[in-house]
């Protein structure tokens, strides 16, 4: 299985932009494979200020190293 850390496209809502990060997952065995995309976190920006609200027990900040 390989994963990777990735930002997907941000998102406007009034003054606050968000930016989701996701897992990408892929699993390949004979038969084919198999790809899974799941959200791990939120940065948003708003009033000059960035935040990081994590989505999965165990996210910190430290993924943001990890971005493909």
């Amino acid at each position: 299985m390989t994963t990777a850390i990735r930002l997907l496209d941000p998102v406007s809502c009034g003054e606050r932009i968000f930016y989701p990060l996701v897992r990408d997952s892929i699993v390949s065995c004979e038969q084919g494979m198999g790809v899974s995309v799941n959200p791990v976190a939120v940065l948003f920006f708003e009033a000059g200020t960035w935040m990081f609200v994590p989505l999965e027990e165990g996210i910190g900040t430290d993924i943001l190293e990890k971005l493909t």
